[in-house]
C-alpha cells in the first residue's frame, strides 16, 4: 500500500490507547517557521537596533516611492482616458449662455444653447464608461510592470541580507 507501515499484530494496543488520548481531531497543527539563530541560517543574523531603524526607515521609504509611482501611473492612465469627456464637459459649459455669458472664444460662435446642452449631456453619459477603461487599463499597467511586487515588508529590517529582493519566488510555510 503504498508507503503506508501496517502492524498485523495486536501487541499494541496499549500504544493505541495512548495515541486516543492525544488525539485532537481532524485539524492538522501547524509549526511556526524555524528562528533563525545563526549566521548560517535562512534569514541570516538579527541586526542591531540602530541598523533595524535605518534599514525600517529605507524601506520605509522605498515602498513610499513605489506607492507614489504607481498614483503617478494613476493620474496619467485617468487623465489620458477621461480628456475627450474633460473636453466635451469644458466647451459645453464654456459655451453655455447660463453659464458663461458672452465667451470669447471662437468655438462659442458655432455653438448654440441647445448643442452645449447635448455637449454637457454627452460628456456625463461618456464619463461612466471611460472610468471603467481607465481603471481596466491602469490593472492591466499593474500587472504588466508589477508594480506591487516592489512593495517589501519592513520586516526585511530586522534580518542581515539583501533588504530589497523582488525575484518573484513566494516562499510560504505550509
Amino acid at each position: 500500500m503504498c508507503g503506508v507501515d501496517v502492524d498485523l499484530d495486536d501487541e499494541g494496543s496499549a500504544e493505541e490507547e495512548k495515541e486516543e488520548e492525544f488525539w485532537v481531531g481532524d485539524a492538522v497543527n501547524m509549526l511556526p517557521p524555524p528562528v533563525a539563530h545563526s549566521d548560517g541560517s535562512a534569514w541570516g543574523s538579527r541586526r542591531g537596533t540602530c541598523g533595524f531603524v535605518a534599514c525600517g526607515a529605507a524601506l520605509l521609504l522605498w515602498n513610499l516611492c513605489v506607492v507614489s509611482a504607481s498614483a503617478l501611473l494613476l493620474a496619467v492612465v485617468f487623465s489620458v482616458v477621461l480628456l475627450p469627456a474633460a473636453l466635451l464637459l469644458y466647451v459645453g459649459f464654456l459655451c453655455h449662455s447660463r453659464q458663461v455669458l458672452d465667451s470669447p472664444s471662437a468655438i462659442c460662435r458655432y455653438l448654440d444653447d441647445n448643442s452645449c446642452s447635448a455637449l454637457i449631456i454627452l460628456g456625463f453619459v461618456m464619463m461612466s464608461p471611460l472610468v471603467v477603461v481607465a481603471a481596466a487599463v491602469f490593472c492591466g499597467l499593474l500587472r504588466k510592470f508589477r508594480l506591487l511586487l516592489f512593495i517589501q515588508p519592513i520586516s526585511r529590517a530586522r534580518y542581515r541580507g539583501r533588504l530589497l529582493d523582488w525575484v518573484g519566488d513566494v516562499h510560504a510555510w505550509v
